[in-house]
């Protein structure tokens, strides 16, 4: 009898002691769970914030991109101005006023005269002018806002080329086109005047410079060809 009361005691004792373990066994197993959800929380919003970040920077970097050329005068933009169009649509064009460099003549009238420079992207020291007379473009110029053109002329190419010659001509003695440094007046007109720029063969800032009108050439000029 005192045996199996033994036995008893024993048998109540361990059925306690292993409530016990597993009590503090589903604890455990809870903390855990509890520590490791706000972990796994925490790295999804740091991994949000991750991307939210990255594209924040990929928008400034397409802002910064777009608004690289905003108010400055490209190549493209000088290409889109006509013979004719007013002061104000030429700053639409450009995207910015340009600097007053000369005026004559009386205000509102047809003889009144003004020449605007503009900031120019390009080489080191591109620039534009621009000339404006009864409030329409007479003529426009540029340097160094750079071309589609990658033709060069020789000495004995400019020696060939002769006055009245008209530009298809000369292109194809120099064997393209040129860049056009200046223009005015309308197209097709007697009047259309281009002043056509190449560089050129031979000396450091080596280039030649044509004139043509009413698509004739009137007049050329060279510096440093070989």
């Amino acid at each position: 009898m005192k045996k199996f009361f033994k036995m008893g005691c024993l048998g109540f004792i361990g059925l306690i002691v292993l409530i016990i373990v597993i009590a503090v066994a589903t604890s455990g197993n809870e903390e855990k769970t509890d520590k490791s959800e706000p972990a796994s929380t925490q790295a999804t919003q740091e991994k949000t914030t991750d991307s939210s970040n990255a594209t924040k920077a990929t928008n400034s970097d397409t802002k910064t991109t777009e608004a690289t050329d905003d108010g400055v005068l490209t190549k493209e933009k000088f290409e889109q101005i006509k013979d004719g169009m007013t002061y104000e649509e030429v700053v639409k064009i450009i995207g910015s006023e340009g600097e007053l460099l000369s005026e004559s003549g009386e205000k509102g009238t047809s003889l009144y005269t003004v020449m605007y420079s503009f900031k120019a992207d390009g080489s080191f020291g591109a620039n534009s002018s621009m000339m404006f007379q009864g409030g329409k473009l007479m003529n426009k110029s540029q340097f160094g806002l750079g071309g589609n053109s990658d033709v060069t002329i020789t000495k004995s190419e400019f020696d060939k080329i002769q006055n009245n010659m008209s530009y298809e001509e000369v292109s194809k003695i120099v064997g393209g086109e040129g860049e056009v440094a200046s223009e005015s007046g309308e197209k097709g007109t007697s009047l259309h005047t281009i002043m056509i720029s190449y560089t050129g063969e031979g000396d450091l800032g080596a280039n030649a410079s044509l004139m043509f009108q009413g698509d004739k050439l009137m007049n050329k000029t060279q510096i440093g060809l070989k």
